[in-house]
Parts: C-alpha cells; sequence; structure tokens
C-alpha cells in the first residue's frame, strides 16, 4: 500500500470515529499500560517474542476511547499513548495516536482481537549513541498499524479489566542506511521499527444509551 493511500485510509478512519460519535450505544474510557520488546530492521515485519533478551525494551502509557455503536458486534477507538524504547544508551520516546476496531465476542467475559492504524511522533532521543544515518534520514512521524489479541472481564457492566498480546508494525521508515554494493554503486535500506507488548488496561463505561435494549447479564 503506497503511503498517499495509507495517510487517506487513517485521515479516514478519524473522520469514521468522530462520525459515529453520535451515534454510540456505550462509550467507555480505558487507562492502558504496555511493556514489551522492541527492534528496528530492514528485512520485512518482523514477529516480536515476548521475552527475546536480546531485544531493546519498551514501555508505554495512555489513554484510549471506546465506543460502540447501536447493536454492533465491535467497538471503534481511539487515543494517545506515549513510548518509551531503551536500546543500550539511545533511549527513544513517541507520542502516537492510534484509530481502530475491535470484535466484541462474549459477554461478562469476552475476547477482543483488534487491528487498526497509528500515527507517531518521535519527541525525543539521545544524539550521542544513534548513527550518522539516523541523524541524517530519521523520519519524525511514522505510519504504521497494529494487531492485538486479548481478554476482558466485565464487572457490573461498568468496569473491565483487559489482557492482550499487541504487535506493532512501522509502514513508513524511521531512518535510512546508506550502503555500497559489491560493484560500488550506492544504494539505501529503510529501516523500520517493530515492537511486541502486553497490554493491562482498566475501562470505565462513561456512557450507555438508555433507549437501546441491552442484554441482561450472565
Amino acid at each position: 500500500m503506497g503511503l498517499k493511500r495509507l495517510i487517506s485510509v487513517f485521515l479516514m478512519s478519524v473522520l469514521v470515529f468522530v462520525m459515529h460519535f453520535a451515534f454510540a450505544q456505550e462509550s467507555a474510557v480505558v487507562v492502558e499500560q504496555g511493556f514489551g520488546k522492541s527492534t528496528a530492521g530492514s528485512d520485512g515485519i518482523v514477529f516480536i517474542r515476548p521475552f527475546d533478551k536480546e531485544k531493546a525494551d519498551v514501555f508505554s502509557i495512555g489513554m484510549n476511547y471506546y465506543f460502540r455503536p447501536e447493536r454492533a458486534f465491535f467497538r471503534l477507538n481511539s487515543g494517545l499513548s506515549c513510548y518509551s524504547i531503551f536500546d543500550t544508551d539511545a533511549g527513544f520516546k513517541y507520542l502516537r495516536l492510534p484509530v481502530g476496531i475491535e470484535l466484541c465476542l462474549g459477554r461478562r467475559l469476552q475476547v477482543l482481537p483488534a487491528a487498526g492504524l497509528s500515527g507517531s511522533y518521535l519527541l525525543d532521543y539521545n544524539p550521542d549513541a544513534v548513527s550518522d544515518d539516523f541523524v541524517k534520514s530519521r523520519s519524525l512521524f511514522q505510519l504504521g498499524w497494529y494487531g492485538r489479541l486479548g481478554v476482558g472481564f466485565l464487572m457490573k457492566d461498568q468496569y473491565m479489566i483487559n489482557l492482550a498480546w499487541q504487535q506493532n508494525f512501522d509502514h513508513t521508515h524511521l531512518y535510512r542506511v546508506s550502503l555500497i554494493s559489491p560493484g560500488g554503486a550506492p544504494y539505501s535500506l529503510d529501516v523500520k521499527g517493530y515492537e511486541g507488548m502486553l497490554m493491562l488496561g482498566v475501562r470505565c463505561n462513561i456512557f450507555r444509551n438508555s433507549n437501546v435494549p441491552q442484554r441482561p447479564p450472565d
């Protein structure tokens, strides 16, 4: 998928999110914290194992808003999170805006597969611990996508505790590496970021449309 098309899809997702706000059957906010591993590479999509000691540590904290349209089996979500990546002496901090969809499978105990797009902005890094290629070609803004699978336990129709494993993938480059081919021709490779994280969150329902029939709790 081309960059312009990905940007168009991302902006359209934000628009759909805003338009559906008025038709929500239920709304919830969630405070979520995550931790896991991160790496960067140029060889295609990388799936991160949960506790790979060779990968850099990554932590996140953020708040998301979820809403469920009338009689829908899914929720739409967006929010804002801060990510911190610690790779030896190089520390990176990102601000990330996700826009996604989550399926609601179950009642009191729910299986929660989800996927979406994200935009990230580089807030800070240690200039003394990065390569010259990074300094010359770094991108402050990245577009990416994510997939996750989790479970949630609903308590008294007001709160939900959710636990999920999430994989994040950059679509646009973090920076470019300049190389020389065996024949002497210069070329470059796009380096992208990948993360595998365990996410723990607490959701609180802030609105429920009383005009929409609700299923009785188990």
